[in-house]
């Protein structure tokens, strides 16, 4: 950390999960307290049956008992890896995917191959291709909110990606932690789609919504190809599941409070911090500097300057109090070092507005400096 830069001061855009949100962590605590006084049998049942009537009613169909609730989103996809992969597999990804997921794939041994594509989603022609080469345990996809793009897939292209898996038997597994913050309801209405036997669906309440709560789930069908048993006992990493009294806080919460209302509080607060940051951004009239305007989510992806480097850029901006994640750890192979992440979602306007400026400069310093060179 720079000099004179407080550790409280520093405006994080890294992303992760924020300390507050719209039930805030003293009102969790206390819901959390309350429950532990009064067990309620079947609370992981109870719970199942009211997300599958209500958020997941697409994904869970006629199969309540296909979900299990993990430790947020990037538990839920450690739970499958650690069910059916092994040191040396292979799972097919998009070029430009999820951060954790890479490292997910890369700390347990497997090889992370890219599929060509485009916004519109995974190349079916080329995923075949692939599959037919690499013989791969899984493939791992993000159609219905991109991270870091939040860009939404063409339904065209999720069928026939889903059918290209089904005909080769391999596991199709969907990360969808981002598809409650589509920011247009009609977009998120039509990217809802049935889960089918081959296909698992992993997601989360999202980051912001209850505060202390990092709760996810993993989503399928019976008779899938590769499908992993969904019983406790037959858990290896029992630790990546969430815990009973949390469950049971949730469950209690939603009878109290409907999840839905607090989702379009969440979305509509996201969507207005993005465009303050994207005005705040146009405004400085940075040269060459660019980004994907996403259908939803909670982050924007940023293209820099040519030559400029998102490592490089994170450390002078560091210095001035700004920090975010680089572009380059997103890609699964042939990284674009001149990009960067932003999560605005968590940022106040007085934090968008100083922590742009401090971009700005920060970007201004290193052109100044190859100019002068």
């Amino acid at each position: 950390m720079g000099r004179g830069v407080a550790v409280n001061s520093v405006i994080n855009w890294m992303g992760g999960w924020p300390k507050e949100g719209l039930i805030s962590a003293a009102d969790w605590e206390e819901r959390v307290e309350s429950a532990a006084i009064v067990p309620e049998p079947y609370a992981e049942e109870k719970l199942r049956d009211q997300l599958a009537a209500s958020l997941l009613k697409e994904k869970a169909g006629e199969s309540v008992s296909r979900i299990r609730f993990t430790m947020g989103a990037d538990g839920a996809l450690a739970w499958i890896v650690s069910q059916l992969l092994a040191p040396g597999d292979v799972v097919l990804t998009e070029k430009l995917t999820s951060r954790s997921a890479l490292q997910l794939f890369r700390k347990a041994g497997i090889k992370a191959v890219a599929v060509d594509g485009d916004r519109r989603g995974m190349d079916p022609e080329a995923l075949t291709r692939a599959l037919q080469r690499y013989r791969p345990k899984l493939v791992y996809v993000s159609p219905a909110c991109t991270d870091p793009e939040g860009i939404s897939w063409s339904r065209r292209r999720r069928t026939a990606v889903q059918a290209e898996c089904r005909k080769a038997g391999v596991l199709l597994v969907s990360d969808d932690r981002q598809e409650m913050l589509l920011y247009d309801p009609e977009a998120a209405r039509l990217s809802q789609v049935r889960l089918e036997p081959g296909m698992l669906s992993i997601g989360q309440l999202p980051p912001g919504l209850i505060a202390g709560l990092r709760i996810g789930w993993i989503a399928g069908v019976e008779n899938g190809a590769g499908m992993p048993s969904m019983a406790y006992e037959d858990c290896p990493r029992k630790d990546l599941l969430a815990g009973a009294l949390e469950q049971r806080t949730l469950s209690r919460l939603i009878e109290d409070q409907p999840i839905e209302p607090l989702l379009d509080m969440l979305r509509v607060q996201c969507r207005e911090r993005l465009r303050l940051m994207t005005e705040h951004l146009h405004r400085q009239g940075i040269a060459d500097l660019a980004w994907v305007e996403p259908q939803g989510g909670l982050h924007l992806w940023i293209s820099l300057p040519p030559g400029l480097d998102g490592e490089s850029l994170l450390r002078g901006a560091w210095l001035k109090g700004v920090i975010f994640q680089p572009g380059a750890p997103f890609y699964a192979d042939s990284p674009c070092a001149n990009t960067i992440r932003i999560t605005h979602a968590f940022a106040d306007e007085r934090q968008i507005k100083m922590g742009v400026s401090k971009l700005a400069e920060s970007i201004g310093e290193f052109m100044g400096r190859w100019s002068r060179n």
